[in-house]
């Protein structure tokens, strides 16, 4: 069996039975949930699902210009009710219920018993595994980690600073639309969701690859006061960043391999070419914020036009940073704190600030490599160079870089053969070699068969692998272990072998390589994998669209004429009819001849139960500790009881 879990010097408390659960992994969901799961009466979440499904149907039929309040509406939404009253009432069938209770009796068990040992559970870093550490250890780490970046300070009166940071917010806002530096719209878009209001925590996933296993900070502030101000120039500046990096600047293991097929296509890949790797420590907590904010007001001065990037001025631009870096608080065990230097992981716009500080200090690193005709490319905090130089010059050439800013630290690899983001990338005597980079901390891993997914989610996984090993195998041998290593898991993870053969031909037949699979020869599989590795991927479609308009659409992902969304809860049993009898319904009421509906398609898109993940991993501080409203000033107290009050 494949583990996805990773023990630090600790014992867990569980049986053989409840490890085998473990190792079904963070994404594994468990079966018929609405049966065991939930406190609440079975009436209370036919009542949620129809609420939403009522909520969406009529924003729809709204959209089209249909009533929804008429007798054909009305009727429809009663059929809506009643199918929901109808299967969640069914009983499951007797097999599936005794598998569901007993996999919801030992979950229960485990949590309890996680409860009362001293031990920390959480997700390792950059992976799909749990991890198991002592309590004590765990918090040694993360102890060590504060102090050595000393970013964050501990707020030693205790008060919380939800109530100062909403009042900051508010007063910015306010007094940016006053002086006409923002519209009302804009405003409105920024302006903090006061009924879902919370102060932010942190949590640190486990960094298992690295030999010293450090931690990594998430800040979780989806509902943070300043949030939607860090969104607004997230989608405000990434394009333009985008669009000015886009030639050093990886999106994604593909175009890397595609940059170095074309260095060699140009002669410069020889013999004794060498590959250069190195990735910033602690990037997002160690960049100044005075630099950082320095950084910025010079990237947008020159980019800018009209002294704007889009419709908002410069000044402005830099007063919304400033908030989004002030308001960088967050609850930790018990206690508040803020973070004072870099920007919060977890938070949209300080990936693209950190870009744009990285943007400056790797300028001569640049200059040099296009002087050279070698390659220079970064994703995030991790760099992939060429060379034609020794080992011993292009360390003195990165030195002059890195001695520039004491804030950057680096750790260098040079060798003819390494690995970058998911490739191993070989020059193997003139001769580019490339493989899929299985890292040792988060690989294999594969969703069991038997999880709660939709059978959908099941076949793509099969259909994602196989793509990504055709764009990042260079040889047909490599392209072959990985789909032999692939059915091996698949197989170990449940999966059928017939279900697992048709989708893997249907994968084959799809990119017109039916020979591939039946003859495997060297020819044939270099036109599958010249086709998809030069076949665009969704990121790269998303940052085409963001380059040649120079902004993030607005336009939301599911609004299409052409389509319509709606959302329903998957799990298996009775609920596996929902989708076909929904759709019964459906075109039972809005399909018929002459319907403006007529030919829309309906989408059911699916919502998931809870994962393992989310049922044995606690991150979140108590609710009362992140929605207090302590404001320590007269005028932000005022500003909190005008907000509560409307």
């Amino acid at each position: 069996m494949l583990l996805s879990l990773y023990f630090v010097n600790t014992l867990i408390p569980f049986s053989n039975e409840q490890l085998l659960i473990i190792n079904k992994g963070l994404k594994y969901i468990p079966p018929c949930q609405s049966y065991f799961y939930y406190r609440q009466p079975i009436e209370k979440i036919i009542e949620r699902e129809y609420k939403r499904l009522h909520g969406e149907n009529v924003k729809n039929l709204t959209d089209y210009i249909f009533p929804t309040d008429d007798t054909r509406a009305l009727e429809y939404f009663n059929e809506i009710k009643n199918l929901l009253e109808q299967l969640y009432t069914k009983p499951l069938p007797t097999k599936l219920k005794r598998h569901a209770r007993y996999m919801y009796n030992l979950i229960k068990l485990m949590q309890r018993k996680l409860r009362k040992a001293n031990i920390a559970v959480g997700q390792t870093d950059k992976s799909k595994l749990f991890f198991f550490i002592d309590a004590k250890e765990y918090e040694e780490k993360i102890t060590t980690y504060m102090n050595k970046t000393n970013a964050y300070e501990e707020i030693t009166s205790g008060i919380c600073p939800l109530a100062n940071d909403l009042h900051l917010v508010i007063l910015v806002l306010d007094y940016l639309l006053e002086r006409n530096q923002i519209t009302k719209e804009q405003r409105k878009e920024m302006y903090p969701n006061v009924k879902t209001l919370e102060l932010a925590h942190i949590y640190f996933n486990l960094k298992v690859h690295k030999p010293e296993m450090s931690v990594r900070p998430i800040v979780a502030s989806i509902n943070a006061p300043a949030r939607k101000i860090s969104a607004f120039l997230d989608e405000l500046l990434t394009p333009t960043y985008n669009y000015v990096t886009k030639d050093i600047t990886f999106i994604n293991g593909v175009d890397v391999i595609r940059k170095l097929k074309d260095y060699q296509e140009h002669g410069h890949l020889t013999s004794t070419t060498l590959f250069v790797t190195f990735d910033v420590a602690d990037l997002y907590t160690m960049i100044p914020r005075e630099g950082a904010i320095a950084a910025l007001t010079r990237f947008c001065k020159k980019y800018s036009v009209h002294g704007k990037i889009g419709n908002v001025n410069i000044d402005t631009i830099i007063q919304l940073a400033c908030v989004v870096l002030d308001t960088n608080s967050f609850a930790y065990r018990n206690k508040y704190y803020r973070q004072i230097k870099g920007g919060a992981m977890g938070s949209p716009f300080t990936m693209v600030l950190a870009n744009i500080y990285m943007l400056e200090w790797e300028q001569k690193l640049i200059q040099h490599q296009q002087q050279y005709h070698e390659i220079y490319g970064r994703y995030i905090d991790d760099v992939f160079m060429t060379t034609n130089l020794s080992q011993e010059e292009i360390l003195k050439e990165i030195d002059k870089t890195t001695v520039t800013d004491s804030n950057i630290k680096i750790t260098t690899s040079i060798n003819q053969a390494l690995q970058y983001l998911d490739v191993t990338i070989e020059n193997d005597n003139g001769h580019l070699r490339t493989s899929i980079y299985h890292k040792s901390a988060c690989e294999p891993y594969i969703l069991p068969y038997e999880s709660d997914h939709p059978r959908h989610v099941h076949a793509n996984i099969i259909s994602t692998a196989l793509v990504r090993a055709a764009r990042l195998c260079s040889t047909v041998e490599d392209f072959d272990m990985e789909r032999l290593s692939l059915e091996m898991i698949l197989l170990v993870n449940g999966y059928p072998p017939e279900f697992i053969q048709r989708h893997m031909k249907s994968f084959f037949i799809k990119y017109d390589a039916i020979n591939v699979w039946t003859e495997l020869t060297s020819e044939l599989y270099q036109q599958l994998h010249h086709k998809l590795l030069y076949k665009e991927t969704r990121r790269e479609l998303e940052m085409k669209n963001q380059i040649q308009d120079n902004l993030i659409l607005k336009k939301k992902k599911y609004e299409h004429k052409d389509e319509i969304y709606l959302h329903y809860t998957f799990e298996n049993g009775p609920l596996l009819n929902f989708k076909k009898q929904y759709r019964q319904i459906w075109e039972k009421y809005y399909v018929y001849p002459g319907s403006r509906l007529k030919n829309t398609r309906l989408i059911l898109g699916t919502i998931l139960n809870r994962t393992l993940q989310s049922l044995l991993i606690h991150k979140k501080p108590k609710r009362d500790m992140l929605r207090k409203m302590q404001p320590t000033t007269e005028t932000a107290r005022r500003t909190i009881n005008k907000i509560l009050t409307h």
